[in-house]
């Protein structure tokens, strides 16, 4: 027999709220930070200055529209089974809905961003919203779009909403569907559900009432969010609904802007129009304890089977090089690729903050790589633990060509005009480096700090080392060959694997860190190399200059002995 919803089945995402308040649900920080918001707004609501209201009728009416729909692969659809929604997916379909404006009854939310493992449900409950949206929003000419990377990978949501609606005879005879062009089209009216490739080039000219993105950590640039959203201007309540894994790409937009905007937005400083959820791992959780598994997989025991789950692991632990691959794929754990040098984990723990004002007057060193014309170029501080302290701390400055920085962008895929915004990245004028920007920074570090000596690969600096010699400063040319570079690469390894290195968090040096990798030769000396010598768009310039700079400390404490190898004044 059919399973039929039950008495109360609506109401589940009321009680996963209780839940989750309560403890009943082990659940990471960005759940427990997303179920306070909403409990959080119902008081705010009854504030005649708080724009939004609480509707339940539209939210229970969302609930029992879906759970109408009929799941289409599997054993539930092999029984011709309703679809249930849990009551994770009840509780954000509950805020979804739910709020609205308070002026004229709008829907609240004109973005959302849901991040969650594979196998919990994602493209069902997405597709689930499409209908929702077509159906009962009412709006004439409504332009729903299922969008992905590439048009196969949009119709894998579109082909399950195209599924639903045709195992529900009320619905399917208000549609024609067009398979060739993925299209569903209202009958009689000219509302569309499509499948949206990045690829297309009928990009331009849409106007969106719903546009889902799909596994949106696999987009290298913004381009397709961007397009959707701007078409959404002339609808009244458009909704871009963002569903996705984490991945391994901490640099494009999916990281860098939509889920880094959720993450503030959930520790309350961030737009109210915006719904975030994000199911991951709390840090500290050990990926590999059972215990944790729920925080990160709503759907465990549902979707996703404690035997699947536990055969996953079990592979990653016989073999390290998958363990990236199911902490992201099935923990929604943001890793970098398997060849990094320097795993995310590790430098993340390094993150603690660093207090340029507090440093004033201490002693430090400075590792400067400099590009050749309109490249990356950077220059790090190191300042050595004094007293009781343990910790070597950094302060980084990259510089890029400001006419540079939109074509450098979509060639490295990463957001160097939001890191300048951010005050991360200075911009000097023109195609090409500006190397008295650079001056100017050495010499504002000198007058701020007591450099004792700047580091700096004798390759592309004779312009600066010349003028920065004859204003007094210490230069020493750093060679990068192994025998240099080796103990000065193993000690910075000591004190990143350690815990004894502190950047504060500076998202140009994270990407420098992602890209590393260590190259050693056979008697086991290493030194930093980038991942492909002939692919580009892989920089490694701060994670260079932080280990000069660390070596140069090194030498200064006699750990290492001065026979000319390593300075050259």
């Amino acid at each position: 027999m059919p399973r039929k919803p039950v008495v109360g089945d609506d109401h589940r995402g009321q009680q996963y709220i209780d839940d989750i308040l309560r403890g009943r649900i082990p659940s990471c920080l960005f759940v427990r930070q997303a179920v306070q918001r909403h409990v959080r707004d119902l008081e705010r609501s009854k504030d005649p200055s708080f724009p939004y209201r609480f509707d339940e009728g539209k939210a229970l009416k969302s609930i029992r529209f879906a759970q109408l729909l009929k799941h289409s692969k599997g054993i539930w659809a092999k029984r011709n089974e309703n679809i249930r929604l849990e009551g994770w997916q009840q509780f954000i379909k509950w805020c979804l809905h739910g709020w609205i404006r308070k002026d004229n009854g709008c829907r609240r939310f004109r973005k959302s961003y849901i991040e969650v493992p594979r196998k919990n449900g994602k493209t069902t409950m997405a597709a689930t919203e499409a209908s929702d949206v077509f159906f009962l929003d009412g709006e004439a000419g409504a332009e729903i779009y299922c969008a992905a990377t590439k048009r196969d990978q949009a119709k894998i949501c579109w082909n399950e909403v195209r599924a639903q609606i045709m195992k529900q005879p009320s619905l399917r005879k208000r549609v024609d569907i067009y398979k060739t062009f993925s299209t569903i089209k209202q009958k009689g009216g000219d509302s569309i559900i499509r499948a949206l490739g990045a690829e297309s080039d009928t990009e331009d000219g849409l106007n969106p009432l719903l546009a889902i993105i799909d596994e949106y950590h696999a987009h290298k640039t913004a381009d397709m969010v961007n397009v959707l959203e701007s078409g959404m201007g002339a609808r009244e309540e458009p909704l871009l609904y963002i569903i996705t894994t984490a991945g391994s790409n901490r640099n494009g937009p999916c990281f860098q802007e939509e889920r880094e905007l959720a993450v503030r937005t959930l520790a309350g400083d961030g737009p109210d129009d915006f719904f975030c959820i994000i199911y991951t791992l709390d840090e500290g959780d050990e990926w590999d304890d059972p215990e944790v598994w729920i925080k990160a997989n709503p759907n465990l025991g549902v979707s996703v089977k404690y035997e699947y789950l536990s055969s996953r692991v079990k592979q990653a632990l016989a073999s390290p090089r998958k363990q990236n691959d199911v902490k992201t794929k099935n923990f929604n754990v943001w890793c970098d690729s398997q060849t990094a040098w320097i795993g995310s984990e590790v430098w993340d723990a390094c993150g603690g903050a660093v207090d340029p004002e507090a440093l004033a007057g201490r002693n430090c060193f400075v590792g400067m790589d400099l590009a050749n014309t309109d490249d990356l170029s950077s220059v790090v501080a190191v300042f050595p633990p004094v007293d009781l302290e343990t910790d070597y701390q950094i302060l980084a400055r990259f510089y890029m060509p400001e006419d540079a920085i939109d074509e450098k962008s979509k060639k490295d895929k990463v957001p160097y005009a939001l890191w300048r915004d951010q005050g991360y990245l200075t911009a000097t004028p023109g195609n090409i480096i500006d190397q008295d920007f650079i001056e100017a920074d050495l010499r504002s570090l000198a007058d701020t700090y007591h450099v004792v000596a700047t580091g700096y690969d004798p390759w592309n600096a004779s312009q600066i080392v010349t003028h920065m010699k004859s204003e007094g400063m210490v230069m020493a040319a750093v060679r990068q060959g192994f025998a240099t570079m080796s103990p000065m690469s193993k000690f910075f390894e000591t004190l990143f694997t350690g815990k004894r290195l502190r950047h504060g968090k500076n998202p140009v040096l994270a990407w420098n860190a992602a890209c590393v990798e260590v190259e050693q030769d056979s008697a086991g000396n290493i030194k930093p190399v980038k991942p492909d010598r002939r692919k580009t768009g892989r920089r490694i310039d701060g994670i260079v200059a932080t280990i000069m700079a660390l070596g140069l400390s090194m030498q200064d404490e006699g750990e290492e002995e001065d026979d000319g190898s390593l300075w050259v004044v």
